[in-house]
């Protein structure tokens, strides 16, 4: 996959903010068209206008809304202010947010996200996004990005999370085009044995050589600790910059209700992670 069209969905709360931050490193770094997309769906100031209200109530209901957005755009515009102007667009969309991000998503390359947060403000948790959601909604790839995150993720060490599935396989080939900009990449496996259950002739440690990857196979043992939590401490103890995962091999509501790798790493994750369903 080729990275030329980036997708950002920001709304002016810290977490969008990281995850700008990092959607304009990538742009720089893949000369890529960027798009930030700001939905809004559901703002409980237009819930508030009923149709009694005399037309100069509904008219400042109306103007505080847009002043928001409009401040929103603008500080979207300053940050990307070094994006050459063919190469930056702006999506202010009124529908659902996870339904429009989701919707969207399917048209771009990757979709950068900030961990989920909850709106610190009044009224604004219809701006709130579930970006392991949108990763699953959307059948494309998703960056998510925590909100205190400030450093690279090119030039470092990726991590691979492989169990040999379906969704670990189509994150691989999504993040090829940045697993190939890594020093080195580490491909790990929690409490499974799928390097000893490869196919005659080849095996994934094999496809990242060829694309000329400098590659490690790690198993790690399964122990009391979640398989999040493990790959969330072995990230930390072995310096990597960029975890790589399958999302959802369960379904959401399952993992919703009991826990599982994709929610609570969308969680816990302190570095970006990449994740594909």
């Amino acid at each position: 996959m080729t990275i030329t069209n980036l997708l950002v969905a920001y709304n002016g709360l810290p977490g969008s903010d990281a995850a700008l931050r990092g959607a304009l490193m990538m742009q720089k770094h893949f000369d890529a068209h960027l798009t930030g997309l700001f939905a809004h769906g559901g703002s409980s100031l237009a819930h508030q206008m009923k149709p009694w209200m005399p037309a100069s109530v509904q008219n400042a209901i109306l103007e505080v809304q847009e002043k928001s957005h409009t401040e929103i755009e603008g500080r979207f515009r300053t940050a990307c202010a070094e994006v050459p102007a063919e190469k930056l667009h702006w999506i202010d969309h009124p529908g659902p947010v996870q339904r429009t991000v989701a919707a969207y998503a399917r048209l771009y390359d990757i979709t950068v996200l900030g961990k989920h947060e909850a709106a610190a403000d009044y009224g604004q948790s219809h701006i709130e996004i579930y970006p392991d959601r949108v990763a699953f909604d959307s059948g494309r790839p998703v960056m998510l990005f925590p909100a205190n995150f400030t450093g690279s993720m090119f030039n470092r060490r990726a991590l691979v999370a492989w169990d040999g599935g379906r969704a670990a396989a189509r994150s691989l080939a999504d993040a090829m085009q940045i697993l190939e900009t890594e020093d080195s990449v580490e491909i790990v496996s929690v409490g499974r044995t799928p390097f000893d259950k490869t196919l005659p002739g080849i095996d994934v440690g094999t496809v990242l050589e060829r694309h000329r990857v400098k590659v490690t196979l790690t198993e790690l043992p399964r122990t009391r600790k979640s398989i999040a939590d493990t790959l969330v401490e072995h990230c930390e103890t072995s310096g990597a910059s960029l975890p790589v995962m399958g999302a959802y091999e369960h379904s959401p509501q399952r993992e919703g209700l009991f826990g599982g790798v994709t929610h609570d790493i969308a969680l816990k994750a302190r570095i970006p992670v990449l994740m594909s369903h």
